[in-house]
């Protein structure tokens, strides 16, 4: 076993220089979810540039990909990748604020985790294919993560059929690898349409205040649900005062640990928004954007990757990346001693505060993922954020998490035994509880015209 996993990291260390170069490829053009064509076609043509064939526009979404090579009979490996961006979090990469605030920006660091698995994909390949170890390799490309959506509709298209594991990374706060749950989510846009009138004249059906008053009531409402976390915001909702808007569109999501919780937290969302509507003779419609499972842990995936990384090392930053993320973290969070995860620790206890798309299939395939240390002072989803992906001081840590992941499927595909181990972790996780397939509902509208969704235009 030590010979093949000296094979991956040799393999591995012959294409870090291009991977690194990719982070700032992809930073440059951030692209929102579902509409990123241009990263996507990035990723495409690396991999080919290393002779592995890949299937553009796969399960019928514009800006998914697979690339799938099959060795023989033996363990298939899946290796999830995501390079969409988030609106209005564009920053030049310095530690202050500056940029046009418009912007999508890569403030979740995907231009990290494109190129990171990605080329951790390519490394196994070349590994298996020198050893002859039996096998699938299968990267597949992921769009729309930041909206919950991507994985959900890949899912319900085929994309993890056949797979006995699945692997991935993520920036975040700590170094290490994770085998425990995060949020389980739901998402909806929903529109109240009622009458345009001139401010100054009293309209009889309107639908900015019906919006208002129905989110006030589900704040109210909500506090029944226990741990029930609730987010918002008004996507079209006018543009001067003195013109009552015809049509109001309010974008919320609910999270829980539990997804049932979660399920009914949403019911309880829709159901109280409509009523309000109705009372207040305000046309309503829901359209649920993403429902999704947080994580199933397995300890086995969990472990392997825990091993590799331990062998990869801590990231090996520099002194000049220290002192400017010192300098980013004292923008962000004045006052506070700098704060920066810098050993190995492995997470199976607690719950993480976000959510996932991949969250429903780790409950049907066994499911691990590697994360990387960015300061805490440093908020996730947040200017800083995209500054920081955008500077050489985060290069790292997603560099550790890719030659791990690289390390991780290589081992599981020599390793029969330990994936059927994992297989058998995750029956007797899931116990009797019935799975149902996720129900992307919006697939349509982000496959034929993504851009009227982020507009706030679509419709059925």
């Amino acid at each position: 076993m030590q010979d093949t996993m000296r094979m991956a990291r040799q393999n591995w260390a012959e294409i870090a220089g291009e991977i690194e170069g990719l982070f700032a490829q992809l930073w440059a053009v951030p692209e929102l979810p579902a509409m990123e064509f241009t990263s996507s076609d990035i990723l495409c043509s690396f991999m080919e540039r290393h002779g592995i064939a890949v299937e553009r526009g796969a399960f019928g979404i514009p800006t998914a990909f697979v690339a799938s090579v099959i060795h023989g009979q033996g363990p298939r490996v899946g290796i999830l990748v995501e390079y969409d961006a988030l609106p209005a979090l564009y920053n030049d990469a310095v530690p202050y604020r500056q940029g046009n605030r418009r912007k999508p920006g890569h403030g979740c660091g995907h231009n990290h985790i494109g190129p990171v698995n990605t080329g951790a994909g390519i490394a196994a390949i070349k590994t298996m294919k020198t050893l002859s170890l039996p096998g699938e390799i299968r990267i597949i490309g992921c769009p729309a993560e930041e909206i919950g959506w991507g994985k959900l509709a890949l899912q319900a298209a085929g994309a993890f059929d056949g797979l006995d594991v699945i692997i991935t990374s993520h920036g975040d706060y700590q170094n290490g690898s994770l085998a425990r749950p995060c949020h389980s989510m739901a998402s909806g846009e929903f529109r109240f349409t009622g009458v345009s009138a001139h401010g100054g004249k009293v309209a009889t059906r309107n639908a900015l205040e019906t919006a208002e008053a129905a989110f006030a009531a589900f704040v109210r409402i909500k506090d029944e649900i226990p741990g029930l976390q609730l987010k918002h915001v008004y996507r079209d909702a006018g543009i001067t005062p003195g013109v009552t808007p015809e049509e109001v569109r309010l974008w919320a999501s609910v999270r829980h640990p539990d997804f049932t919780v979660v399920s009914e937290g949403y019911r309880k969302m829709e159901e109280t928004f409509r009523t309000i509507a109705g009372e207040r003779n305000v046309d309503f419609c829901a359209e649920q954007i993403a429902s999704c499972r947080g994580y199933l842990g397995n300890d086995t995936v969990g472990r392997v990757l825990d091993d590799c990384i331990r062998e990869v090392g801590p990231p090996r930053w520099t002194d000049d990346d220290i002192t400017w993320m010192t300098e980013l973290s004292s923008a962000c969070d004045p006052g506070a001693p700098f704060d920066l995860h810098r050993e190995i620790d492995y997470f199976d206890t607690g719950i993480d505060y976000y959510g996932q798309d991949d969250g429903n299939v780790s409950w049907v395939v066994p499911l691990g993922r590697v994360n990387w240390a960015y300061p805490n002072n440093v908020p996730i989803h947040h200017w800083a954020w995209t500054a920081l992906s955008g500077h050489s001081s985060s290069s790292p840590g997603a560099l550790m998490a890719s030659e791990t992941l690289a390390m991780a499927a290589v081992r599981l595909l020599a390793s029969p035994k330990t994936v059927e181990a994992a297989k058998s972790e995750l029956q007797a996780r899931v116990e009797d509880r019935i799975i149902t397939p996720p129900a992307p509902t919006i697939t349509d509208v982000l496959v034929k015209d993504p851009q009227s969704f982020w507009d706030a235009t679509w419709s059925r």
